[in-house]
């Protein structure tokens, strides 16, 4: 009786949830078109309307979340391509970096107050904030079919360099740590058809930095040194799948125990941790049946939570639930508006992505995966 009360409860939630997911699929062009900056081409705004300091000194962020969400919709089209690759690249430096140099400048006193509470100065100078905004526009550009103009270097390239790097991570706080091996990953495997200055194979300084990076593995399955909460295990680990993704494996151990994480974690604070939980769960539940109606039932409810960050009017969500997020890579760079932000819009349509697919929708639905 059990089971048949949930095969009709689940139909019903099929039914109405499809139909508001097709509502939004529907209602995002035109949201992404209200996003774009008419007086600079290829410049996205990051809120509605409540940025600080409109011009177009800054934005590199803002316009990689659009190429990633029109793609998401399978919307790119040559012309979009051709204005936003153009100002991704016009933020890129001799050393192949692509950052936002008013996002540097907005956050330093941020960086410096975090660095004296936390301990962790590995960010002092904004390097890890310039490693990950480079990662996300390499993998913008990639969605475009587009390579940067220079490959970026900046990252360990033998063994013995990589080791350093991996245990120079505070992986007291894995969210954070998990990132920036996650960067490592993505460089080693994008960087090598640009530039032949590996010390090695890249496959083997791939596989290296996985067996390194082991000596945090815990045995509840998540990646921290001696002590972490819950929601940093799970974001933690998100982090790590992004990691086996960007490597191309598949041979992640522990999967239950991550899923169990998830399932107990009940939160939904923001877009991140939204989205967090369902990578990890749609990673670790590929081809595996372990609790698998159980994450059905999550992403139904998932779907519930997430039309309280949803905007009919605006047609995106916003990364906060009633507002727009304000702070970015410790930056402050919106009022934080009644209103949705582009930031937060494209979380959650990766969020609609990866639970059509847990769901059996994606045929239907027709949304691409992203590249990051």
């Amino acid at each position: 009786m059990k089971s048949n009360k949930f095969i009709k409860t689940y139909t019903k939630d099929e039914n109405e949830s499809t139909k508001w997911v097709k509502s939004v699929i529907c209602d995002l062009p035109k949201f992404l078109q209200n996003m774009k900056d008419n007086t600079v081409p290829g410049r996205y705004k990051y809120s509605m309307s409540g940025d600080i300091k409109p011009n177009p000194s800054w934005g590199l962020g803002n316009t990689v979340f659009a190429v990633k969400t029109w793609y998401m919709l399978n919307q790119l089209n040559s012309f979009e391509i051709k204005e936003m690759g153009r100002f991704i690249k016009s933020f890129a430096r001799k050393n192949g970096e692509i950052s936002d140099p008013e996002i540097q400048k907005r956050s330093r006193k941020n960086r410096y107050r975090l660095a004296l509470r936390s301990g962790d100065w590995n960010n002092i100078f904004g390097s890890q904030t310039i490693r990950a905004e480079t990662r996300q526009a390499f993998a913008a550009l990639r969605a475009m079919g587009e390579n940067p103009d220079r490959p970026y270097l900046n990252i360990p390239r033998s063994k013995k360099k990589i080791k350093k790097y991996i245990h120079s991570l505070d992986w007291n706080h894995p969210w954070g740590a998990g990132s920036h091996f996650s960067h490592l990953i993505f460089f080693l495997k994008n960087n090598t058809h640009l530039a032949n200055s590996f010390d090695g194979n890249k496959t083997d300084l791939i596989n290296y930095a996985f067996d390194e990076v082991t000596r945090y593995r815990q045995n509840d399955g998540s990646w921290y040194d001696k002590y972490s909460n819950d929601a940093q295990k799970v974001n933690g680990a998100m982090k790590m799948v992004t990691a086996y993704m960007a490597a191309g494996k598949t041979d992640l151990s522990m999967r239950d125990r991550l899923i169990d994480h998830c399932l107990a974690l009940q939160t939904d604070p923001d877009a991140c941790n939204n989205f967090n939980l369902l990578l990890v769960l749609y990673f670790c539940s590929n081809n595996d049946s372990y609790r698998k109606d159980e994450i059905r039932e999550f992403c139904f409810n998932r779907l519930q939570i997430y039309r309280g960050f949803y905007w009919e009017d605006g047609g995106g969500f916003s990364f906060h639930k009633k507002h727009a997020n304000s702070i970015y890579y410790g930056a402050r760079i919106s009022q934080g508006f009644e209103e949705p932000d582009i930031h937060g819009t494209h979380l959650f349509l990766w969020g609609i992505v990866l639970i059509t697919r847990i769901l059996g929708l994606d045929e239907e639905l027709q949304l691409s995966f992203p590249i990051t």
